[in-house]
């Protein structure tokens, strides 16, 4: 690891003592071996032996390093935020403010105030070992199965158990349950809430103002008794012959549940045969399945439908002021569309042909960026800040009228400013640039070179040898 910097000391020390000049935008070119220029983004980008190291600054003091696969770091010191990925996905850690959190493989830890001792903090070693302090400062030890004391796990305030599945008592907000041989025998109770379960024999669940709903040899007999005043009514099933539930503003029949369903209501009307091949429902939700060949699915502004499930998917989503288009061909295209609602502008669009390249576009910009290849199966994320680079042969990006342009990692690159500064390279052979100061050009870096500041120019031969006027001379120092 100490040798990395070294070796980008050193070559960052090239330009200075014989190297050709390049552009402002350009501080140093090496090709793959290093690289540090400013991007289209206005952000200071060094980059080293190849995709292996980069370094990132933006112009919000925003700053990215990694050294991949190894380590990468987004943060932000004057906000104290900061993301850090250990050979992902082995290990990670985050910082926000005063507060920790970390993982290694299952191994979780988190800290909200690492500069108060009696914060409160936790470490869970999954599933076996847990401990911790909650909110109200109370500390917590659990190891599975032999037992202990769990709080503000999942949706559970506090679970207490015993030689798992032998006991169990769990407890969330006022209530409470306990259970006996998990899951046969348990009971709960709370404000307008009990449950009691000997599985499978019988169970029941009474919910004050809402019904009860009870089986009998489960899944053999279930039924069930609405109590809401708006919407009272019974229903049953007998597993697997037929069922009926009757409200007062619905009503449905079950033949061979789950396989064959009719219901009817205010809200909404619904067809199930065979479940889960035929699905049909009209009203709140429009909904016709024909799975796994075709479905389609309309909940308000929101549509989605299926080809050959889970192949080809289409959505389209309907907002006050756009109207975002997404199609999926698993693995192989993935293209997001968001337009305006009244022009029917483009305002982004992301494509990707898996695993041959990807293309972004932004019109705020606008913002342009192509890649080659891409086998990033997702968008974004750890495996593009840690990996994606690997396989980025070609990268093209612009902003404006700003372009970047790299193949193999800066083998050939290409900065384009405007009209007015322009950079390419093909290294080591020859490399050349234009400024509104003047021009330069170099052949093999330094073999043989020329610059031209305004009016004033120099000469470089034979890497040592240079001649010309003296204050383009003294520019390329």
């Amino acid at each position: 690891m100490m040798l990395l910097p070294a070796i980008m000391i050193a070559l960052a020390a090239l330009p200075v003592s014989g190297a050709d000049p390049a552009p402002t935008v350009v501080q140093s070119d090496w090709g793959p071996f290093y690289a540090r220029w400013t991007d289209v983004h206005d952000n200071t980008r060094t980059r080293a032996l190849g995709p292996v190291y980069e370094k990132i600054e933006t112009p919000e003091n925003w700053q990215f390093q990694a050294v991949r696969p190894f380590h990468s770091l987004w943060d932000h010191e004057g906000d104290r935020v900061e993301r850090r990925e250990v050979l992902w996905p082995v290990a990670k850690a985050s910082r926000r403010g005063d507060a920790r959190s970390w993982r290694f493989l299952l191994t979780f830890g988190m800290n909200w105030d690492v500069n108060d001792p009696e914060s409160r903090h936790r470490l869970w070693v999954l599933p076996f070992y847990f401990h911790g302090r909650d909110t109200k400062g109370e500390d917590y030890r659990a190891v599975f199965p032999l037992g202990g004391t769990l709080h503000e796990f999942f949706l559970w305030d506090e679970i207490r158990f015993v030689l798992f599945p032998l006991y169990v008592e769990s407890r969330k907000n006022q209530m409470e349950a306990q259970t006996v041989l998990w899951p046969l025998l348990s009971r709960t109770e709370g404000p307008g809430i009990r449950r009691a379960r000997f599985f499978p024999f019988y169970g029941y669940n009474e919910r004050e103002g809402l019904g009860r709903k009870t089986f009998v040899m489960w899944p053999i007999w279930n039924q069930v008794e609405y109590t809401m005043p708006q919407n009272q009514g019974k229903g049953w099933i007998l597993f697997p012959i037929t069922g009926h539930l009757k409200l007062r503003d619905q009503e449905s029949w079950w033949i061979l549940p789950p396989l064959f369903r009719y219901h009817i209501g205010e809200e909404k009307n619904r067809l199930l045969g065979p479940w889960p091949f035929v699905q049909i429902s009209e009203g709140a939700t429009d909904k016709f399945y024909l799975w796994p060949l075709y479905g389609t699915k309309t909940i308000g502004t929101v549509q989605r439908d299926f080809y050959l499930w889970p192949l080809i998917w289409n959505e389209r989503t309907e907002g006050p002021d756009t109207v975002k288009r997404r199609f999926t061909l698993v693995p192989f295209v993935q293209n997001f569309h968001e337009t305006h609602a009244e022009t029917e502008e483009t305002e982004s669009r992301y494509t990707k042909l898996w695993p041959f390249g990807s293309h972004l576009y932004h019109a705020e910009g606008p913002v342009r960026r192509t890649v080659f290849p891409d086998l990033n199966l997702f968008r974004g994320g750890p495996v593009e800040r840690n990996y994606a680079p690997f396989w980025h042969l070609f990268v093209r990006e612009q902003v404006g009228e700003k372009i970047d342009t790299e193949i193999l990692w800066g083998m050939y690159r290409s900065i384009k400013r405007g009209e007015e500064t322009r950079h390419r390279s093909l290294f080591p052979l020859v490399s050349w640039g234009r400024e509104p100061e003047g021009r330069s050009f170099s052949l093999l870096k330094g073999l043989f070179g020329y610059e031209r500041v305004e009016s004033k120019k120099s000469w470089r031969f034979l890497y040592l040898f240079r001649f010309g006027d003296k204050e383009a001379t003294q520019n390329e120092d």
